[in-house]
């Protein structure tokens, strides 16, 4: 079986297991350690032994590609902890998949294989640009020659109050100007987020205070209140400030760890960028920039998704592949995602993973000599999914559970009165009132006339907006939607938006969803939790079958 193509419910485990440890498990070289020797065993399991040096190497490369919460996290005594525990489940696991013999036959060769080719494109091109290096010197002369870079705005120490009206604003700087503390009203009067503190914002960049009130603060004194500033008509402001930095250039030495890693980013990138074009080189890489366009499309006929998108070695990829990709995206980000350099830097990744992959392919058997490490982790990786498959990816969720669970949780199944309508949108009333004559002459034309007039992206769906709740629109449709006779086309009905006709299909009243129409629901939200239940045994299961011992003292 292809490894994307396994039960869900297995993947689901396997990456709790596997996630948090992203390196392979193969012996180590000698790393030095703040304490202790490289050779102190940090743990057994069966006949193998954990040293130091193994387990620093493995915090180390972790380190090397986590994100810095988690990277602060084990770098504590309980993370170092949990990291070693971790790795002891992992060897512990493989052991037992080895003595059901999961590491054997034609589907572990064929999955191993899958694996490995993935693994093997990743670490070649993770040694290609791990070997960029950035000395000090080159650091200094790029930080003098892009100096407007590391610059700063002026800062001020700013505090506020907030307040809902004029009268308001202008009575309490009244007292202010009396006398009062400006803390203590604030933390009284005030309706913004800083009320807490007092008012106080701390320091502000300029490019962060609104012209407006920046304006006003450059014509105060230091302690100074300002009078109200009226920000709209339910927002008033006083301010005042008690400090003022001036920007300018940040000194190398406060930089320095920045301008490091953005010359080193810069640098991995080339080449990275580099290694691409070799391959693209090499493996006759022709794109169809025809092709390409099409994948901005929102829909795709078949003959648009079975043309070739780019092709490689002989192999083509077709255009839906990228586009299924794509779809991802949430349709309000894909026109800023997809503009020219946006589309090119998602091609330019998608294509890389084929390209790095075909290359491992072809030199498989140098790479896996060049990385012995990889192949055995790819074996550890395989066998115990496939232990996880056959111990957890099999698990159901019986139907007795599910309406047990139901029958607890009820609450968690109510739903407000719902309606499911269809609209057409115009901007202006006369257009409305001429599509609402059209419709009284004939009221099939209703998805129609939505699909080429109606300005509301529902408009390509006939005006269909599905369910939603009572409230959940702005009032003026959502009072429409209540009194509308069901089938009936009303209208023009003004909102904020436009100009509606309106037609409502069903109306819901509020109550509890039935037990059918959550099933599926509550199953998905059981199966996680009873993967993780017998998960949690089977672990400790295979500790104790393998006589895990950890110690931690030596940590």
């Amino acid at each position: 079986m292809h490894l994307t193509k396994q039960r869900l419910s297995a993947l689901f485990i396997f990456t709790i297991v596997l996630g948090m440890i992203v390196s392979s498990l193969a012996a180590a070289e000698t790393v030095a350690s703040s304490t202790g020797s490289p050779d102190d065993v940090l743990a057994e399991i069966g006949d193998k032994k954990i040293t130091r040096a193994e387990f620093e190497k493995e915090l180390n490369q972790f380190n090397s590609t986590a994100n810095p919460q988690a990277a602060a996290h084990f770098a504590s005594a309980e993370g170092r902890a949990m990291f070693l525990n971790q790795i002891c489940e992992i060897y512990a696991l493989d052991a037992k998949a080895r003595k059901m013999g999961l590491n054997s036959g034609a589907e572990f060769e064929k999955n191993l294989h899958e694996i490995a080719v993935s693994r093997l494109a990743q670490e070649k091109m993770q040694q290609s640009i791990s070997s960029v290096k950035v000395g000090e010197d080159e650091a200094k002369k790029h930080y003098e020659a892009n100096k407007n870079n590391y610059t700063e705005p002026p800062s001020w120490h700013l505090y506020q109050i907030a307040v809902a009206d004029g009268e308001k604003a202008a009575e309490l700087k009244k007292e202010l100007d009396a006398g009062k503390s400006f803390l203590e009203i604030a933390k009284k009067e005030s309706t913004d987020d800083y009320k807490e503190a007092g008012g106080d914002q701390g320091f502000v960049p300029e490019n962060g205070i609104s012209p407006m009130v920046l304006e006003i603060l450059k014509q105060l004194k230091p302690e100074q209140v300002s009078g109200p500033i009226k920000v709209d008509e339910k927002n008033f402001l006083l301010v005042k400030f008690t400090e003022k930095k001036d920007g300018g250039l940040k000194s190398y030495d406060s930089v320095s760890a920045q301008v490091m890693r953005e010359l080193e980013s810069n640098k991995q990138r080339e080449l990275y960028e580099g290694e691409i074009e070799k391959l693209k080189k090499d493996l006759s890489y022709k794109l169809n920039q025809d092709s390409l366009e099409l994948v901005k499309k929102e829909t795709l006929t078949d003959e648009e998704k079975n043309k070739v998108l780019f092709s490689f070695a002989g192999k083509e990829i077709k255009v839906s592949e990228l586009f299924a990709e794509l779809q991802q995206i949430p349709p309000f980000l894909r026109p800023q995602i997809l503009s020219e350099k946006g589309l090119q830097d998602i091609l330019n990744n998608f294509s890389s993973r084929y390209l790095a992959t075909e290359n491992a392919e072809k030199n498989f058997e140098a790479l896996s000599k060049e990385f012995p490490a990889v192949i055995e982790d790819s074996k550890r990786r395989v066998a115990i999914r496939k232990l996880l498959d056959d111990k957890i990816g099999s698990l159901v969720i019986a139907d007795k559970d599910i309406e047990d669970f139901y029958n607890k949780n009820m609450a968690q199944f109510s739903q407000p009165a719902q309606i499911s309508a269809h609209h057409i949108l115009v901007k202006e009333e006369a257009d409305a009132r001429k599509i609402l004559e059209d419709l009284k002459a004939d009221p099939t034309k209703f998805e129609a006339i939505a699909k080429e007039k109606s300005t509301c992206p529902s408009g390509k769906q006939g005006g269909d907006l599905g369910k939603f709740g009572e409230g959940q629109m702005v009032p003026e449709f959502d009072a429409a939607c209540k009194e509308a006779e069901i089938g009936k086309i009303v209208g023009p009905v003004k909102t904020q938006f436009g100009h509606h006709i309106i037609r409502v299909d069903e109306r819901t009243a509020a109550g509890t969803k039935k037990l059918e129409e959550v099933k599926d629901e509550i199953r998905a939200q059981l199966l996680p939790e009873k993967q993780k239940e017998v998960f949690g045994a089977l672990v400790e299961e295979v500790k104790k079958e393998f006589n895990v011992k950890i110690y931690k003292d030596k940590l």
